[in-house]
Order: C-alpha cells, then structure tokens, then sequence
C-alpha cells in the first residue's frame, strides 16, 4: 500500500479545498487532521513518523507567535522540524509556511503593512526562476499567476532557506528550505473559499481590512476564476511531480 498524505488542519472556516479535490482525482491516498479539535490532539502522529509520503499544512487565522493561546502550535513546529530533518516532503501554505520558519530559526510576526488580500503581484527571485514548481506556474500564466493571498502575518526567513518570489510590498510570498516548499499564498483556494473568509472577517473584525476596497477586491476575484483555475491545477501537479523524484 503507497503512504499516504498527512493534511494539517487548523480551523474549520480554512479547508483543504483543491488540495483534497487534487488528491482524490489523482487517486492519491490522504488523510486530514484538524489539530484544533481537541478529539484529534489525542491522536496526533509521532515526530519521527515515516508514516507518510508528503506533510500539506493548510492556513488558519492563528499566528505562529500564538502558541500560548494555540498550544497543539508547538506540537506542530516539533513535529515539521523533525519530519524536514529525515526529509519528508513538506508544503506550507500560509500560516503553514509561517509555521514552517518559525520551526527552524525563523520568526513569524504581524505584518507591518496591514493584510495583503486577492490577486497580488509577485516577483520571481534567481531561485524561484529556477525552481520546479513556481517557475512551471509563472510560465505557465506570462508571470501573472492568479494566486489568492489573505494574510495579516509574515516571517524572517529561516537559516539555509531560499526566498522563491516576493509581493510588492517585499513579503517573502515563497522559499524552500530543504524538502519543504511554503508559499505565504493559497493555491488550494477558489472564489469560494476566499469569499467566505473575507465575508467572515468583515462580519467579525472589519478593522483588519483599514481601506481595502473588499468589495472591489471580490469582484476582480470572480471575474478571473477560470483562469485562477489553472494557476491551482499547474501548482499542485507540479509540486506533486516534483516530490516523486525525491
């Protein structure tokens, strides 16, 4: 029997979305754990598990610098250090890659720039123009990728990582560090799980946006779905065509 996929989960309004629909269209066994639920931090796996072919950290609302508050954090910064150090591929995704960093010798803190929400612009570094993954994507879309970004928090990079692409606002938005790809955006988001997380922050903490146009922002969101689609579909099978020659 092929290992399986571990998926960290750490809330339930943040889904695994076209992470899951990838997997299973591709016949790509997997299994969720949502470690805010205190029935699965009864269960949680091993730090030295090799159990599993690949290690996906999805996004929360949590900071990594929220331990205190969000305990099983902890647990989880152990658990991707010790899988990165026998190599398991690793993808972080927001504060997955947030959390990523902090494991090893970064630091994850509250952005000085507000959130940085939708469609965003990124850059390529030399590395990330000779990565496997993002180069692919980048090509792919003439380097405007439609790749959703809804975070407030950001991070010092790790020792020995590379920084793969950077927004306007000079956010790290992608690095490798060892077998871990994290991106700061979510390529497993649609129009639908964007919008609920922007209608669910509106509702629930307005003020986090300041001036942001929301409603402008969701607008352009839909309108490019089609093609956003194909940004998804070109990352995860890229991504997951790279770890196969790991």
């Amino acid at each position: 029997m092929s290992k399986k996929i571990l998926i960290i989960k750490h809330s339930v309004c943040v889904c695994p979305a076209y992470v899951a629909t990838f997997f299973t269209e591709h016949d790509i066994p997997f299994e969720i754990i949502s470690i805010n639920d205190s029935d699965s931090q009864s269960k949680l796996p091993d730090n030295n598990t090799t159990d599993y072919k690949a290690i996906v950290s999805l996004g929360g609302p949590q900071g990594t610098y929220e331990d205190d508050l969000y305990p099983y954090l902890k647990w989880e910064k152990s658990f991707l250090a010790t899988q990165l150090s026998l190599n398991t591929p690793i993808l972080g995704l927001c504060l997955g890659a947030q959390l990523v960093a902090d494991a090893i010798g970064g630091h994850g803190y509250l952005g000085k720039y507000g959130y940085e929400i939708g469609y965003v612009q990124y850059e390529l570094t030399s590395e990330g123009e000779q990565d496997p993954v993002l180069s692919k994507v980048f090509e792919a879309q003439q380097n405007k990728p439609l790749l959703l970004m809804h975070h407030k928090d950001t991070f010092d990079l790790p020792p020995n990582a590379s920084i793969l692409a950077r927004t306007s606002n000079n956010y790290i938005a992608a690095f490798r560090t060892g077998s871990a790809l994290c991106v700061q955006f979510h390529p497993e988001a649609s129009f639908t799980e964007f919008n609920e997380w922007v209608q669910r922050t509106r509702l629930n903490r307005p003020e986090l946006y300041g001036n942001l146009d929301t409603d402008e922002i969701l607008q352009q969101t839909k309108a490019c779905e089609l093609q956003a689609a194909k940004s998804r579909k070109i990352f995860f099978e890229s991504w997951w065509n790279s770890i196969q020659q790991e």
